[in-house]
């Protein structure tokens, strides 16, 4: 399982950035497939919403 810091936006929405590979991934050197959960290592909260999300977005409180 690879490791990730996740940024938490204001919007509501989560986005993951590879920061680690595992033991296991470092053997191939590739990141761990998708679907095998990863390791979250820390939580930024973000006050700006996503960039994909519209202007318009109601922002959710935390």
């Amino acid at each position: 399982m690879c490791f990730y810091h996740a940024y938490a936006h204001r919007c509501g929405h989560t986005e993951m950035i590879f920061m680690q590979m595992c033991v296991a991934a470092q053997m191939t050197q590739r990141k761990c497939p998708r679907g095998q959960e990863g390791v979250i290592l820390t939580t930024v909260k973000v006050e700006h919403p996503c960039s994909g999300c519209p202007k318009k977005v109601r922002w959710i409180s935390t």
